[in-house]
């Protein structure tokens, strides 16, 4: 079964379950029906024999061992994905395209970034004092400093959670994160970017890419690069499953 994405998470009920059949899909799949058992729901028996028949397949049909251990492994590191990460995609395109009760706080210009790092950005880093004399570009860069710091952890204790990675030697697992974490945080600041700008602040506020190229150099040249990766990447439309892989692929780099 194939349907096209959607990334509204519909809630399913009986009066309204054909409104959306990819979420429809998703829901049966998260209660334990199989692929089979979804695709031939109450088909006539005739249908149903039929359709069998056509796909080459019988009532005693086993899944192929390998097939399942790989099913198993992908759900095991996209949970682990939900569970590390604070933003996923499926957040930051919800907040992005406007299908929150609470909009971000958009930073376009001195004054609003003075307005936020007065409100949330004081609340999300803490004290800064030291910093409030400093430039505006320095405040800035010492926000992407810490949240950096926190994305690191968070793909430290992923990596963990990928099936086989806390087995191998602890200076192996050093390895593999010092030369990919990078990739990673790249691949996945990407979620939370668009042609337009980025959100920062677990998606409470959202800074413009305009901003950002109004800033002095060399900071004025610093994100546009991953502007320009993250249009690239958002493009394959890839979800959080296929993230959630992707960066474990990313990590378990055998070629560090």
């Amino acid at each position: 079964l194939d349907y096209d994405k959607c990334e509204r998470r519909c809630k399913i009920q009986k009066k309204n379950r054909n409104k959306c059949q990819y979420c429809r899909f998703q829901k049966c799949l998260s209660v334990g029906m199989s692929h089979n058992a979804i695709r031939f729901g109450r088909m006539p028996q005739s249908e149903k024999l039929k359709l069998k028949a056509e796909m080459g397949t019988g009532d005693g049909e086993v899944e192929n061992p390998q097939v399942a251990d790989q099913k198993s492994l992908a759900r095991q590191i996209y949970d682990a994905y939900l569970k590390n990460f604070n933003m996923n995609k499926a957040k930051a395109r919800t907040i992005l395209t406007g299908k929150t009760s609470t909009p971000p706080f958009v930073i376009h210009d001195m004054e609003t970034l003075q307005l936020a790092e007065q409100t949330f950005v004081a609340k999300m880093l803490g004290s800064a004092e030291m910093l409030k004399d400093r430039e505006a570009e320095v405040r800035i860069f010492h926000c992407c400093q810490c949240t950096s710091v926190e994305t690191v952890t968070e793909l430290t204790e992923f990596a963990k959670s990928v099936p086989g990675f806390s087995n191998l030697d602890l200076n192996d697992q050093v390895t593999l994160l010092k030369y990919g974490v990078y990739e990673a945080m790249f691949a996945m600041l990407a979620s939370c970017m668009n042609k337009d700008g980025l959100l920062v602040a677990y998606g409470s506020g959202f800074i413009t890419r305009e901003f950002l190229k109004s800033l002095r150099r060399p900071f004025s040249e610093m994100m546009e690069p991953k502007f320009q990766f993250a249009m690239k990447f958002n493009s394959l439309e890839l979800d959080d499953s296929d993230i959630a892989l992707f960066v474990a692929a990313i990590i378990c780099c055998g070629d560090r």
